[in-house]
């Protein structure tokens, strides 16, 4: 089983009103428990852990919070800003950033596989170049961010890549605390 479903397995059991998954057994001989996944967490900082249950968990009663924190960080980045724009582009870029790590737009092509089967081959399907989820077009970006597509393409693309580059490393923290956590 794939380390991501595994995290997203276990992070639902902290959602409310989720069962007791008694598949899910740890080293010894007992079922894991919510509580057990919740004892890992306590690791991460506060930003990472509420994205955690964000994402994982799909619990998004602390999502104000998480948002406001997704902001502040992407301010602390001191990205230089030209005439027109203003700290709302970077919390706009900040949110943008946040909502596509926690929800994957899925490629329709492959339907989020990032392979297509052509006869009797796989290949890697070309919509989405094999990520499985589309990413967000230089045209959106200009225009969710109010600037033209020549500063989307040039500067604000690369800065919604290392926001971004941030929530891989967060999902790599969480699978890393919960597994170390469980042994």
């Amino acid at each position: 089983m794939d380390s991501a479903v595994q995290v997203s397995e276990l992070m639902a059991m902290l959602a409310p009103g989720a069962p007791p998954m008694d598949s899910v057994r740890g080293s010894g001989t007992s079922a894991i428990t919510s509580v057990d996944v919740a004892a890992c967490l306590v690791k991460l900082d506060r930003i990472t852990y509420l994205y955690s249950l964000s994402k994982y968990a799909l619990d998004n009663n602390s999502r104000k919070e998480l948002n406001t924190l997704a902001v502040i960080e992407a301010i602390d980045n001191g990205f230089k800003l030209s005439d027109g724009e203003t700290n709302r582009t970077i919390a706009v870029l900040a949110l943008t950033a946040l909502d596509s790590a926690i929800n994957p737009n899925k490629c329709n092509k492959c339907k989020g596989v990032g392979e297509i089967k052509l006869l009797s081959s796989i290949v890697v399907c070309e919509s989405c170049k094999g990520l499985g989820s589309k990413t967000v077009t230089e045209r959106h970006l200009a225009k969710i961010l109010g600037v033209t597509l020549f500063q989307a393409r040039k500067v604000w693309k690369k800065r919604l890549s290392i926001l971004q580059s941030k929530y891989l490393e967060r999902d790599d923290k969480i699978n890393s605390v919960i597994f170390t956590g469980l042994r």
